[in-house]
């Protein structure tokens, strides 16, 4: 029997922590501390949603904006500190609880539920949002009763059903009328160079995106040649974060994240099988043996077997 060996807890945990931590420092570009943050970050955010979710927004920023200063702080500070707490290891479970309700205010106040009910959200620009990933890679490295860096059985499943689920989101989305048309898709492509050279043709490029990623959530469900699966997944992931999201346009002056594609990049890599291991079975023991034991085992075995038969016939 063939098991495969995963890239630690441990280590997805601290990496989810650098990207914490990035995120917090990202907060304190001298422009977050102005009102330009407000009126270009957050209440962009509320147009074309639903009352219910747009009206909060806007009573949220008119609410922070005498105190910007103080709240980019903050922000900044939360940030930081959840990133430095799963970098170091500090209270990791408590750490991640907090992260959970951090995502849930910034993902309705910050991102607006990831424009998912604007008719305008695709995965190729950042849907369904890059703090619900943190939330989901949060689950998947929560630490089990010891704190070890060995993984939950529920955390590598969980991770691997919630990237099929993102791709299969990813097929509706990109199916949405707006993208079903030959000029929609080209506003949503960053390089004028490929917007251009899609030009008319946004039906057929933007249906077989979908048929792309409706492929890979079938396919990363099935967990069948799961790691070709995950290595088509990352590529993709990567090509959207860069001709759909810039890399997260970390550089420009109101940046706050990496966005969406990096965190698809970490979801598969909690479940990457870097190694295999191969396991014998005798009786109700296990033996672990590598290729070469195993040849050597057989090779024993069989003069023993030889022995004993000629000693019966002796």
């Amino acid at each position: 029997m063939v098991e495969h060996r995963y890239p630690s807890r441990r280590t997805m945990q601290i990496a989810l922590g650098f990207v914490w931590l990035i995120d917090g420092v990202l907060q304190l570009k001298p422009e977050m501390f102005t009102r330009a943050f407000i009126q270009q970050v957050i209440l962009p955010v509320s147009q074309s949603q639903f009352a219910w979710i747009a009206h909060p927004i806007v009573l949220f920023a008119h609410w922070i904006t005498p105190s910007i200063h103080a709240w980019d702080w903050a922000f900044a500070l939360v940030q930081i500190a959840l990133g430095l707490a799963l970098i170091l290891n500090i209270l990791p479970r408590f750490a991640l609880t907090l992260s959970f309700v951090w995502v849930l205010i910034v993902w309705w106040f910050g991102e607006g539920f990831g424009q998912l009910l604007t008719g305008q959200a695709l995965t190729l620009t950042g849907a369904p949002g890059a703090v619900l990933l943190y939330g989901l890679i949060g689950i998947t490295v929560w630490p089990n009763a010891m704190n070890s860096r060995r993984w939950r059985e529920q955390g590598l499943q969980f991770a691997r059903w919630s990237l099929a689920t993102l791709w299969f989101l990813g097929a509706i989305l990109q199916f949405q009328p707006t993208y079903l048309s030959p000029h929609g898709l080209t506003a949503a492509i960053l390089p004028n160079w490929l917007a251009h050279s899609v030009g008319n043709h946004g039906f057929m490029v933007s249906f077989m995106l979908g048929i792309a990623q409706f492929g890979l959530a079938v396919w990363i469900a099935s967990g069948r040649g799961l790691r070709m699966g995950l290595a088509l997944s990352m590529v993709l992931a990567f090509l959207f974060w860069w001709l759909g999201q810039g890399f997260g346009q970390i550089f420009t002056p109101l940046a706050t994240d990496f966005n969406s594609g990096l965190l698809y990049i970490l979801l598969a890599l909690c479940v990457w099988p870097w190694t295999q291991k191969t396991v014998w079975h005798r009786s109700e023991e296990h033996f672990h043996y590598s290729n070469r034991d195993r040849d050597a085992y057989l090779f024993v075995s069989h003069r023993r077997n030889r022995t004993h038969t000629l000693g019966q016939l002796d």
